[in-house]
């Protein structure tokens, strides 16, 4: 008898899937210094009220790479949800993904 997979199976697949991809795509090149800026304001006027209020976990300085925050933003998840192009453009989302890639942890923070 086949049973379905739980619900952490099913959770962690996707996960690794768009990781590993992440991990397989040539790095893109640097934002530019204008998508950098409006990056970091979409930061502090969208993801910073969920993200930095306990609302949502802490997505800074966790060491993931770019294209996993990319991936996750235009797909969303639980209560996260999918950005589209007519709220942050490629460019502009690329830059937040390698800003909150760069972003240092906090001391005693836990990864």
């Amino acid at each position: 008898m086949h049973r379905p997979p739980s619900r952490r199976a099913r959770l962690l697949l996707p996960g690794l899937l768009l990781c590993g991809s992440a991990f397989a795509q040539p790095p893109s090149p640097p934002a530019a210094p204008e998508a950098q800026a409006r990056a970091q304001r979409f930061y502090a006027q969208v993801c910073a009220r969920c993200h930095e209020t306990g609302i949502g976990p802490v997505i800074t300085g966790r060491g993931l790479p770019a294209a996993f925050y990319v991936a996750l933003a235009r797909s969303g998840r639980n209560a996260m949800p999918a950005f589209r192009f007519s709220d942050i453009d490629d460019p502009t989302l690329q830059a937040l993904g390698e800003y909150l890639a760069a972003t240092p942890a906090a001391p005693g923070a836990r990864p």
